[in-house]
């Protein structure tokens, strides 16, 4: 019987190839070496992150209000309430809104970049900046009418030097402005205040919270592209952008031992659907046949629910249930981030140009699904850093992890949990009599299994004779009273403990100095305290680092040098706290006591419009339609001058010399080629033939008459 003949498209023919290509790459040595040294690496800090991953469950159950496993048995056991008091749930969103309403108030991450005390500025704007001052200084003499002598000459040195001082300062300023611009951009495209909020929700409840960029990857956007006649189309364009996101604790893993993050290496486990897996190919670092290898593989490969214990019990937690029923194909990866002895990447086959000392560690990013090694580069940061930042709400000096509300309230939450339990067992004892019977006395045949209004008791003689009631009631004790103040005395304690009192979220029932505005200002502020040190945290940790990182891509992969400059980077949410409800008032009381004449000549009009901007901003109002810009101000000022050239230069001709008439006069503005009003004409006698007066000046900036 002859054989069938397999015919295959290019297609298929194209896959083939790309699959048998990936696999003679990952039997390379190098690659084979570094899955196996990656291997030896993960099983510690799998081993370390149980006791974690044990309170991070306690922590998660504490705040949706579930009783450990062995507590509901006990109280199953004992029988009567099971109410959980919903305490730790209130402080964490509490300090969420809190947070959120410091950090995130404006929308965007709060931070500045400033230029340094001496800023470095390129050659060219350098030139430009000295060859204007230095022209500023022959008008000076020019105007002298004479060669300045050694005095003057060091004295317009001196003014020169102070002058390219300031302008220096101002262009870097600029600089500096256009570049937290850019960054401020990236942030929104690139999904970090979606993370940074569900980083706050993290950092409330778990031992660490985790922010990870910038990340190079994929993305889909659209673009709205003329197509003439005013009309435009939306076409779908796909860039490489960086990205950030919140990493979820439960998937980090570090190396046993360190105590920040980039003291050693750490791992992180990313469960990848299939669209999310092919959105890597294309990706710079990325192994594209390894990547289409894998998802060929995804169907019937050994590639998932490895991590399945503490991966259940969370997504039951977090409402998700019946997860292996999900139909999306899933696949775990492995991504890390560490360094590489240089001897053992030389002798897995990576040349001398590459790891030039076997002595050193190189710094390498590594993904691994199953037997693939999708990406294995050196580490792209000059510094060796990896990008995440993790903070937590209380530090543990010396310590990895920290503690979240959860842990630190455990204990208040476990007493006023067992004084609910308690008041409310009580309540129902004593909302009602108790009663005890002689069931001897009863009739044949009758069962007394309820009471209620006007019931007849049938009964029969005592035996005894004694003249002893069948019935008799008691009331059990009321202790609801005592429970309550017990509860009461422990809830106050997670207030103090948790640095979140009640009056923080709206509680009214302030006692002592809140009963008074002025009073719960003060306890507002006293309470901001505690959280001040968090902000601070977050400031230090997770702010300053992550502008940085993403100011450094730019300067490296930004082709833009308009936003390049010496500059330094200032985290501002703990400055926020601190000074948002008093900073726009002092700002005023200032505007107020320098509104007089001494005081005015010495700021001037663009002193005050610099201080009038900064209290428009504080107000969250557009800047830019009620105050002026520095060089519309300018411009001003210029036209004010000149108007009272003109008035002058009109009374003159008016008064003229004796026993001649006074001559009429215009004046004709002239302006530069970006529409800058620069000097002006006095035409005796009115304005010459074709030109324009005064009230017909047109200002080229704005395209009105002035």
């Amino acid at each position: 019987m002859a054989g069938l003949l397999q015919v295959a498209s290019n297609y298929q023919l194209d896959q083939a190839e790309q699959k048998r290509a990936a696999e003679q790459r990952q039997a390379e040595p190098v690659i084979v070496g570094l899955a196996a040294h990656l291997q030896r690496l993960w099983h510690p800090a799998w081993l370390a992150k149980k006791p974690i991953e044990t309170k991070m469950l306690r922590a998660l159950r504490q705040r949706n209000g579930e009783y450990e496993a062995d507590k509901a048995s006990e109280i199953n056991k004992f029988g009567g309430s099971q109410v959980y008091m919903m305490i730790t749930e209130t402080k964490c969103r509490a300090a969420e809104s809190w947070l959120k309403d410091i950090l995130l108030d404006s929308g965007d991450i709060p931070f500045d970049i400033i230029p340094t005390p001496i800023p470095d500025m390129p050659p060219d704007v350098m030139q430009q900046i000295q060859q204007k001052f230095a022209d500023k200084v022959m008008q000076t003499i020019d105007m002298v009418g004479q060669a300045p002598d050694p005095t003057m000459m060091e004295e317009l040195k001196h003014v020169a030097e102070q002058d390219v001082r300031m302008a220096v300062l101002k262009a870097a300023g600029e600089r500096c402005d256009r570049m937290q611009d850019k960054i401020s951009d990236q942030f929104a495209e690139g999904g970090l205040v979606e993370g940074f909020d569900e980083f706050l929700g993290d950092l409330t409840t778990y031992p660490c919270a985790f922010l990870k960029g910038p990340t190079v990857r994929r993305i889909k956007r659209f673009e709205w592209q003329p197509q003439g006649q005013g009309q435009y189309t939306a076409a779908v364009i796909e860039d490489l952008a960086p990205r950030y996101k919140r990493v979820d604790p439960y998937r980090m893993y570090v190396e046993p031992g360190i105590t920040r993050m980039n003291e050693g290496y750490v791992f992180e486990h990313h469960k990848l659907s299939r669209p999310e897996l092919a959105e890597l190919i294309g990706v710079p670092g990325y192994d594209d046949g390894a990547v289409r290898a894998v998802l060929d593989e995804m169907p019937h490969g050994n590639m998932s629910n490895w991590l399945w214990s503490a991966e259940l019990q969370k997504s039951e937690l977090e409402q998700k249930f019946n997860i292996w029923m999900r139909p999306t194909e899933i696949v775990d990866a492995l991504e890390f981030w560490g360094k590489i002895p240089g001897k053992l990447l030389l002798e897995w086959g990576m040349g001398p140009d590459e790891v030039p000392d076997p002595a050193k560690e190189y710094d390498a990013n590594v993904w691994m699904i199953g037997r693939w090694v999708i990406k294995a580069t050196l580490n792209y940061d000059p510094l060796g850093r990896n990008p995440y930042y993790k903070t937590s709400y209380i530090k543990r000096p010396g310590a990895f992890w920290g503690s979240g509300i959860p842990e630190i309230i455990e204990d208040v939450q476990a007493v006023c949990n067992a004084a609910a339990r308690s008041l409310v067992n009580n309540m129902g004892l004593a909302s009602g009599p108790q009663i005890e019977m002689n069931v001897d006395r009863l009739p044949p045949g009758e069962k007394v299994e309820q009471i209620f209004p006007w019931k007849i008791w049938q009964v029969t003689n005592d035996p005894l004779g004694a003249g002893q009631p069948a019935v008799r009631f008691f009331q059990p004790d009321d202790r609801s009273g005592q429970l309550m103040e017990v509860y009461q005395h422990f809830a106050k304690l997670a207030d103090d403990q948790s640095g979140i009192p009640a009056y923080v979220y709206g509680d009214m029932d302030v006692g002592g100095a809140g009963r008074t505005a002025s009073g719960l200002s003060m306890l507002m502020g006293s309470a901001g305290k505690g959280i001040r040190q968090v902000v601070m945290n977050i400031d230090m940790d997770v702010i300053e680092p992550l502008v940085t990182a993403q100011f450094n891509w730019n300067m490296r992969y930004v082709d833009d040098p308009a936003i390049k400059g010496d500059a330094e980077i200032r985290a501002r949410g703990s400055m926020v706290l601190a000074n948002r409800e008093q900073l726009n008032v002092r700002r005023v009381e200032f505007l107020q006591a320098t509104a007089n004449p001494i005081d005015s000549q010495i700021v001037g009009l663009p002193g005050r419009a610099a201080i009038l901007r900064q209290v428009v901003k504080g107000l969250s109002m557009p800047v830019d339609d009620i105050v002026p810009s520095e060089e519309k101000m300018e411009e001003m000022q210029q036209l004010q001058q000149l108007q009272q050239q003109q008035q002058a230069a009109a009374q003159q001709g008016q008064a003229g010399p004796p026993g001649q008439p006074g001559q009429p006069t215009s004046m004709q503005f002239q302006h530069d080629q970006q529409g800058k009003m620069v000097g002006a004409t006095v035409f005796p006698g009115g304005a010459p033939k074709g030109g324009q007066d005064s009230n017909q000046v047109a200002n080229r900036n704005t395209g009105r008459a002035a």
